[in-house]
């Protein structure tokens, strides 16, 4: 049996297992209109949805919509909406005020952040937990959100509009209560104990059995609460991950009986209480698997609490931030883990960060689609319901996928979420085209003095069609699924089809930024079959097979397609043939050097095009001989390895030759410059920058010296550190620095100032292209539309990037033919060193020492710890 009807076969079995091999309509909440018409009374309790038909819209309250200005500023000087640190004034009736516009936009469920007491100010963070994950009590409302009764009525009105809500909740911390000043004894865990808050007006959590805090206390040690420990040194380590402090969160310990007992009462509250319909969990790879299972399957657990309440399918889905490296699995096989077992059952839904890591790959850095069909292989192959794992294209973890990604990539990556098996889920202000990842949507609210809830923007319209479309076709939400195609040498075509009993449908997406051919696709249809266009994207036409039952379709840029097999009408004439033949290589490869294609065609002086990796848009004309031979060079210049293909078009027939696979390696660079830079330099452009003080920032900011090489299109950017740490297990190979390389190219005019790092290029030179990379994200942008405040345009690719702990290198190999670079030749490189979050923001300047702050100079001084600068084609480097 091949690949592909085992791949087909295994569709329509998981479509039938898990769906029942039903054609049942999607179904919305059961509502009680008496209720919700009349006003008397609150809907608080229906049933369970079936969450294969849901779409999830996940909000920050602080940030989302202010609806009651009264209760922004508590008079701690915690409220601040200038600041990312401060509390901005959103609030649950800003939720409740904006459900019509939610559910116009296709949502049919709300998870909200935790609207539970926060603290309102951490001394060692020098920020306020607006955020909702550093409790001070988790049975009680934030003030700054309003009260248990408006929370009780954002339940009754998404119930009344057939929606559903989502909680976020905690259970691995409460907030920043302790540290220890020296060394850890594990043997005397009250050595170097100091309280962080004992002098404030939050100096310890409010709810028992929380509140007892104090290592020094001789009832708080034996209660037993915490685990007496400092922040995680080793993430690897499961003893560290378990008991030890997520950044300086005071880690509960949920071996403790008391304690699993209060969780278990706490979160049954807010179901009860509220009508809470299911829950999003927080950092759940910090808590042992013993405790999930009982949280969740105890005879008084959560999930038997909620059935009693008629929630038979109280859907409760983990974070674990974990992905895997391209077609590696291991992210799948830890977070499956969670589960559980038949005899030890865990989660029943867990976030799918593996596929949003692959998204992002392949459709905002411009990776192959081949990585997208490994990872939905696994995604259909190890879940035990992959129909329920929530799936995103970015969070409130995360960089947006703007912030690395243009608009037509952001379009594709959705179309994927809305059209695989899983749960879509939006983040606020997606909808929207929003840029960064902690802007408020309201006007006056964080970062945005406009406002942002136009239900006419192109990116709503865009969503609006998404989730009609997958609301329509019961197909895109429960049936099985089946890579058909999958591009491997670059960006390019991706086809999938979904099966739910006779109901089909076929997804094609083109990743590339260029036109692609799509030859002899073998969807499995009869020749001459029409498609239904269910939905289009920068795609205008009509889709019929040809003579042989195949697809033969031109895909411009970044185009989307999901159509539907009709009857065929009228069976098309086979395609005259214009007797294109292919001649063997004459090597087998790796080519270091140009080499020759050759082949015959019918007739002579026959016009020819050579297609290099698909690329339509950039085709390379030549014509057969007298005697109908032809030759063709493929050029070989670019630094690296690839592995690629060869195409020859007739382009007066539209006749497309087979692939002509080869590999070239080219490891003589045509230009190479390098520098040492000066030795504890370090410390910004005065010399007097502090360093972060939390204990895993040292050195990481310190170039030793920079290397560039290039040749053809290619160019390669080698740094050596004074020091690589891998602490936090970045996909990227470095952690503990963000990298910002601005190229200057000789021919064309740029930007001088370097966006949102208060600096300018140096020697008053210009940037044309810049590269941001921390241990976790990546992406580039063109100085086109860039501003001091501002990035410019994205480009939705990614240099390849890897990074030596032992050899202290970080090395970034950029593909110029992605950038639009065919000369690096006089080029300026500019690499600059500094720290980002984990959202990808430049961490800011505190006026005092802070763990995760620089200090040492003003607020608005340049985000520079350490710079180095060369030109290619020069002797030297220019430091």
């Amino acid at each position: 049996m091949n690949k592909r009807m085992g791949r087909r076969i295994l569709s329509l079995f998981c479509a039938c297992w898990l769906a029942a091999c039903s054609a049942e309509d999607p179904v919305l909440a059961d509502t009680d209109s008496g209720v919700c018409e009349s006003g008397d009374g609150q809907l608080l309790h229906v049933d369970s949805p079936d969450w294969r038909d849901q779409v999830i819209y996940m909000l920050f309250i602080d940030r989302f919509d202010d609806g009651d200005p009264s209760n922004n500023d508590q008079g701690r000087g915690e409220f601040d909406p200038a600041k990312a640190t401060h509390f901005s004034g959103g609030d649950l009736q800003g939720v409740i005020d904006r459900i019509d516009y939610m559910k116009s936009l296709g949502v049919t469920a709300v998870w909200i952040s935790p609207p539970v007491e926060n603290q309102w100010w951490s001394s060692l963070y020098q920020a306020s937990g607006w955020h909702g994950y550093w409790a001070t009590n988790f049975r009680e409302i934030d003030p700054h959100f309003g009260t248990l009764d408006d929370y009780k009525r954002l339940s009754h009105e998404l119930h009344c509009n057939g929606m559903y809500l989502i909680q976020d909740i905690v259970a691995n911390h409460t907030a920043n209560w302790w540290t220890y000043d020296g060394n850890y004894d594990p043997e005397d865990t009250a050595k170097n104990f100091r309280l962080l808050e004992a002098d404030s007006y939050q100096p310890a959590p409010t709810q028992p059995p929380f509140h007892m805090i104090d290592r020094l206390n001789p009832e708080h040690y034996e209660a037993n609460i915490y685990h007496w420990t400092p922040s995680i040194t080793d993430y690897a380590d499961v003893k560290n991950r378990f008991t030890w402090q997520l950044g300086a969160l005071a880690d509960i310990n949920t071996e403790n009986p008391v304690v699993i007992r209060e969780l278990k009462d706490t979160y049954k509250y807010w179901i009860e209480e509220v009508g809470v319909d299911g829950f999003r969990i927080d950092t759940v790879i910090y808590v042992p698997h013993a405790f999930w299972n009982q949280w969740a399957h105890d005879d008084d657990g959560i999930y038997a609490f909620a059935k009693s309440l008629g929630k038979e399918d109280f859907l409760s889905f983990g974070e674990t931030f974990l992905v895997s490296d391209p077609f590696d699995d291991a992210g799948e096989q830890e977070i499956v883990g969670f589960f559980g077992t038949d005899a030890e059952p865990g989660l029943n839904s867990m976030l799918g960060f593996p596929l949003f890591q692959d998204i992002n790959r392949v459709l905002g850095q411009g990776q192959p689609p081949s990585l997208l069909e490994y990872r939905l292989d696994k995604f259909m192959e190890l879940y035990p319901d992959p129909y329920v794992i929530p799936n995103f294209v970015d969070n409130h973890d995360t960089p947006r996928f703007l912030a690395t990604g243009h608009v037509a990539a952001l379009k594709q990556a959705l179309a994927v979420v809305f059209t695989v098996p899983g749960i879509p889920i939006l983040y606020q202000g997606t909808e929207q085209a929003l840029p960064e990842t902690r802007m408020a949507m309201y006007k006056g609210g964080h970062r945005n003095a406009q406002g942002s809830f136009d239900s006419d923007s192109e990116m709503f319209g865009y969503i609006q069609r998404l989730a009609a479309l997958r609301s329509e076709h019961p197909v895109l939400s429960r049936g099985g699924l089946g890579v058909i195609a999958a591009e491997s040498a670059g960006p390019g075509l991706f086809t999938y089809e979904r099966n739910h009993g006779a109901e089909r449908a076929l997804i094609l997406i083109n990743s590339a930024d260029h036109g692609v051919l799509a030859s002899k696709v073998d969807v499995e249809v009869g020749p001459g079959t029409e498609f239904e266009v269910l939905f289009a994207e920068n795609f205008d036409g009509t889709v019929v097979a040809n003579a042989a039952g195949t697809l033969d379709l031109a895909m411009p840029a970044r185009s989307v397609l999901v159509l539907r097999p009709q009857a065929a009408t009228t069976v098309p004439a086979p395609a005259p043939s214009a007797g294109l033949t292919l001649d063997p290589l004459v090597a087998d490869g790796p080519f270091t050097n140009d080499f020759e294609l050759t082949g015959g065609v019918g007739h002579g002086g026959t016009k020819l095009e050579l297609l290099i990796n698909g690329n339509a848009d950039r085709r390379h004309a030549f014509e057969a001989d007298a005697d109908g031979r032809w030759r063709v060079r493929v050029p070989v210049r670019d630094l690296g390895k690839r592995q690629s293909y060869a195409q020859v078009l007739v382009p007066e027939t539209g006749e497309l030759s087979e692939r002509i696979p080869y590999e070239t390696f080219v490891d003589q660079a045509e230009l190479r410059v390098s520098i040492d830079d000066a030795a504890d330099d370090a410390f910004g452009p005065t010399g007097n920058y502090a360093n972060q003080r939390h204990q895993d920032s040292d050195r990481q900011r310190e170039i030793e010296s920079l290397e560039v090489r290039a040749a053809g299109r290619n160019l390669e950017i080698t740094l050596t550190m004074a020091q690589v740490t891998d602490v936090w297990m970045p996909p990227n190979g470095f952690d503990n620095v963000a990298i910002t390389t601005f190229i200057d190219l000789p021919t064309r005019d740029g930007a001088r100032e370097l966006p949102l790092l208060n600096a300018t290029m140096p020697d008053d030179l210009d940037w044309d292209l810049a590269h941001f990379a921390s241990g976790w994200i990546t992406y580039t942008y063109r100085s086109a539309g860039a501003t001091a405040d501002r990035q410019g345009e994205k480009l939705g690719v990614s240099p390849q990037v890897s990074g030596d702990k032992d050899r202290r290198t970080i090395t970034f190999l950029f593909d110029g033919d992605k950038l639009g670079v065919d000369d690096w030749s006089g080029a300026t490189v500019y690499v600059t060193t500094w720290d980002a979050t984990g959202e990808g923001v430049y961490v800011d300047i505190s006026p005092e020492p802070a763990d995760w702050f620089f200090s040492g100079a003003p607020a608005d001084a340049p985000k520079l710890m350490d710079d180095v600068m060369l030109t290619l084609g020069a002797e030297g480097g220019t430091e």
